[in-house]
């Protein structure tokens, strides 16, 4: 992982469906995410990136679904993001 953050691996941690589908996986937003990489092929690296980012470097996270905003808020704190409210 680079020392600076690529635009689009900051736009899929500020992104909800994103974030859960990561840490809370459903089959909706399985299938949502699988066909929004079919189409953009080209953001799978940032995906990995985003993902390891949220999961660490193991890949394996215990959250429950309740904790994903706090999650949220830490990411938008470590990308100097003003923080919606």
């Amino acid at each position: 992982m680079s020392s600076t953050i690529d635009i689009n691996v900051i736009s899929l941690l500020v992104n909800d469906d994103f974030i859960n589908y990561v840490v809370n996986p459903n089959l909706i937003l399985k299938e949502m995410w699988d066909d929004f990489f079919s189409v953009h092929p080209d953001l799978i690296p940032a995906a990995e990136e985003a993902r390891t980012i949220l999961l660490g470097e193991f890949g394996y996270i215990e959250m429950p679904a309740g904790e994903t905003q706090e999650l949220e808020v830490r990411i938008f704190e470590k990308c100097g993001l003003p923080i919606a409210g």
